[in-house]
């Protein structure tokens, strides 16, 4: 805290908790405990245009006693330094290193006493203010790591995108590639499929397709699994094994999250899509055999 005409200083504080509402300093609200003031400091470097004696050093406030210390800087040559105590209620006390100055009149002491009163509020104000800053920065802190969330990176998420969209055209590799290939058994020969094999591709086919729609709440399942199983074993836990469990669930966040966008994408079309695959099968020359009666 500096000091008018002055250089600069800095500024203590001694405080003790007491019950906020009445008696409490401003910036508290009721029922918090707020700092009722004891005491405060301020100390000044010193200022070379001043005489030692003029020039102050340090300023005591002692609140609570109503009494109010100024002691000076040392002058050249001299190991002590004068000071002056001023109370509320009580004489002034002033001691003078220099023999040949004036003694300060009472006149000039009162002024001295007032011109600190005025500081004393000053100082307490700043103090309150202080207070309020921390609380403020304290509150918002507390606000930010409540809110943390994980955040999927531009590229990732740019890449997820263009691997993924429906949007695209389909080159001519994935249009030329017959739909039922990975699910025909293998060695098939030129006098076709039965109707047993026929059938069989037909569950397969659907069921990859189900599986595609059911794989977000496997990964859900399998999230949540994790968390449990850590969530019980936490305090047994290493280190690395917490770590390894964190790098693990934010994988899993990630994945989750792609496939949110893929339901959101395919939730409304995924019965129509279930339905076309059903007829794209019956209308297939390769399992003619599913229409006639067995």
């Amino acid at each position: 805290m500096g000091r008018a005409g002055g250089g600069g200083g800095s500024s203590s504080a001694v405080a003790a908790p007491v019950e906020g509402g009445v008696g409490a300093g401003a910036g508290a609200g009721a029922g918090e405990r707020a700092l009722a003031i004891m005491k405060m400091a301020e100390k000044f470097s010193r200022d070379a245009s001043k005489p030692a004696d003029e020039d102050v050093a340090k300023r005591v406030f002692h609140v609570a006693a109503g009494r109010v210390e100024v002691r000076y800087h040392l002058g050249e040559g001299r190991i002590t330094a004068g000071h002056v105590v001023l109370q509320r209620d009580g004489p002034a006390q002033a001691v003078q290193i220099n023999p040949l100055a004036p003694k300060p009149r009472a006149l000039d002491l009162l002024q001295l006493f007032r011109t600190l009163q005025a500081a004393e509020r000053d100082a307490c104000q700043a103090v309150r203010d202080s207070e309020w800053e921390s609380r403020e920065i304290a509150r918002v802190r507390a606000g930010q790591e409540q809110g943390i969330a994980l955040e999927v990176p531009y590229y990732d998420v740019a890449r997820v995108k263009a691997e993924d969209s429906d949007d695209e055209p389909p080159d001519e590799a994935s249009s030329a590639a017959d739909y039922l290939t990975p699910f025909l058994p293998p060695g098939l020969g030129a006098g076709g499929m039965t109707r047993e094999q026929c059938l069989a591709v037909r569950e397969r086919c659907l069921r990859a397709l189900k599986d595609r729609l059911a794989r977000l709440d496997e990964e859900q399942a399998a999230l949540a699994r994790r968390q449990a199983a850590f969530s019980r074993d936490r305090d047994m836990l290493t280190p690395a094994e917490e770590e390894e469990h964190e790098v693990a669930a934010q994988e899993a966040g990630f994945r989750i999250n792609i496939l949110q966008r893929r339901l959101a994408r395919h939730e409304e079309a995924a019965l129509s899509k279930y339905y076309e695959l059903d007829r794209k099968l019956r209308n297939d020359a390769r399992l003619a055999l599913l229409l006639v009666p067995a």
